[in-house]
């Protein structure tokens, strides 16, 4: 079938049909995928790493070694303070709760309240919906140990390939096709985003939590890691991670401390989101907020929770490959942002 000599109304049809069973299709097999993005995206964090130590002269397989078990090694110890951290505020999740609760009902006398509307009802199950999912977060932090265990793996055989893929571009660079050449810009402005964005991730989480420790705010290296992991979620991850440290700033400091947590929270994710990362990556890989927050309702109904995770990654791979070919250029550009577009 020509799809050129197609019409347009049969294209879009054929579009749509094809996208619909590719959609079906990764549903089917979201728990396969998600180790694959997930060690795709951790090899192309690691690759820098593992050609560094290739120029020091370690040879490719021990390089790759090298930086998995630096790799295993961290994550070893980080699991090991979560895990820990997380089983201890699981078990005074009760006591929180029972305390929101009933600092929020002293907050809804002061709520005007009308016939058939109750305000108790309302807070209590906002409260138990919030605590809920807290409750699933640390639970799921808890029991990830082997799926992370897969995930390592996968990703040194991963490193171990991309550490031999210069050499062999390099060794044909002239005879690289046009096709070639498009793949391999494509591959450098992922790893590039890829790169930056964990190190974004990586200054807030590392920022906010020394501010917390020095605070006196529980469980500071806990909530650290939610708000690295959770900061991959556009728009809500922060909020959603920011949720427990304030809520047990708002019982040890009172109302005060509540806001001098989310002051702290605003002004390191403003400076650097707007600031930072702007510098590092540049403005030509900005996405619009109505198609990014499309892309987080698409990438959680294919892949579930991490697809939340993944869907600013998946977002950009998706654009820097439109970008990278110029029949597709005109499908990335209306993937920026209103003021981005001519």
């Amino acid at each position: 079938m020509d799809i050129e000599n197609q019409s347009i109304p049969a294209r879009i049809l054929l579009y749509s049909t094809a996208a619909v069973i590719l959609t079906i299709g990764m549903r089917e097999i979201a728990s396969i995928l998600t180790v694959f993005f997930f060690s795709v995206f951790i090899a192309l964090i690691l690759t820098p790493l593992v050609r560094w130590l290739k120029k020091k002269g370690i040879p490719g397989v021990l390089s790759v070694f090298l930086v998995i078990l630096l790799f295993a090694f961290i994550v070893l110890i980080l699991g090991l303070i979560v895990a820990s951290a997380a089983i201890q505020f699981g078990s005074q999740i009760p006591l929180y709760q029972n305390q929101l609760i009933e600092f929020m009902s002293n907050l809804a006398k002061y709520i005007p309240s009308y016939d058939g509307f109750s305000v108790q009802s309302i807070i209590r199950g906002i409260v138990s919906i919030t605590v809920s999912f807290v409750v699933n977060i640390v639970n799921g932090l808890v029991n990830t140990g082997t799926t992370v265990g897969i995930i390592i793996l996968t990703t040194a055989f991963m490193l171990i390939e991309a550490a031999n893929v210069p050499n062999k571009i390099n060794e044909k660079i002239e005879k690289q096709s046009e096709l070639q050449l498009r793949l391999s810009i494509f591959g450098r402005k992922l790893v590039k985003f890829i790169v930056i964005r964990a190190e974004i991730n990586l200054i807030t989480a590392v920022a906010i939590t020394i501010t917390f420790l020095i605070g006196g705010i529980d469980y500071a290296i806990l909530w650290g890691v939610f708000i690295f992991i959770l900061s991959y979620i556009p728009y809500i991850g922060l909020v959603v991670a920011s949720i427990p440290p304030i809520v047990i700033a708002l019982f040890k400091y009172g109302p005060l401390g509540a806001l001098a947590v989310i002051v702290v929270i605003t002004a390191v994710d403003g400076i650097t989101e707007n600031v930072l990362f702007p510098s590092l990556m540049g403005k030509g890989l900005q996405l619009s907020p109505a198609f990014l927050f499309l892309a987080l309702i698409y990438w959680n109904f294919v892949l579930g929770g991490a697809g939340a995770l993944l869907s600013i990654p998946l977002t950009m791979a998706l654009k820097i490959m439109l970008e990278s070919f110029d029949e597709t250029k005109w499908m990335a550009r209306l993937m920026d942002p209103p003021g981005d577009i001519e």
